[in-house]
């Protein structure tokens, strides 16, 4: 299980990588049950977008929403 700084530090490299992109709205971390997860919020969730975003990074889940 990681720690929320661990997660935390996850998300901003995630968030550096990402915000370049115009269909990037922002990222949380977040709790689920015993574990962090990353919510990344997106403008418009098509394929293209689910291919840039790995769905897991050093064990910590990513979940994509759009707006």
């Amino acid at each position: 299980m990681n720690t929320f700084q661990e997660v935390h530090q996850i998300r901003i490299a995630l968030k550096m990588k990402l915000s370049k992109y115009a269909w990037y709205c922002g990222s949380l971390c977040a709790v689920s049950k015993d574990s962090f997860f990353i919510k990344v919020t997106v403008r418009d969730l098509n394929d293209s977008i689910r291919k840039v975003i790995p769905q897991v990074i050093n064990g910590v889940s990513i979940k994509l929403e759009s707006l």
